[in-house]
């Protein structure tokens, strides 16, 4: 019989996408980083930073509900 594949389990891969999200994006920021202010690459660097905190932000928000709500343990699928 299969295991119980819960709504935990799910918030928990989409906090793990959002982790290496924001990991790609605090690579583009420091590759665009140290331009001037005013240029396109500064501009890049700017929109690579809020993005990669916001991702960071919305996988801390998921990782805790998946982990410490009451929702980490409604089956989706296989179980009992």
């Amino acid at each position: 019989m299969p295991a119980t594949i819960t709504l935990g389990h799910i918030l928990l891969l989409v906090a793990a996408i959002d982790l290496i999200a924001a990991a790609g994006f605090a690579t583009s920021a420091q590759r665009h980083a140290g331009h001037g202010r005013g240029t396109p690459q500064y501009a890049r660097a700017r929109t690579a930073r809020r993005a990669a905190f916001y991702a960071l932000a919305s996988a801390l928000v998921f990782a805790a509900i998946g982990w410490l709500t009451p929702l980490r343990d409604i089956a989706l699928m296989g179980g009992q």
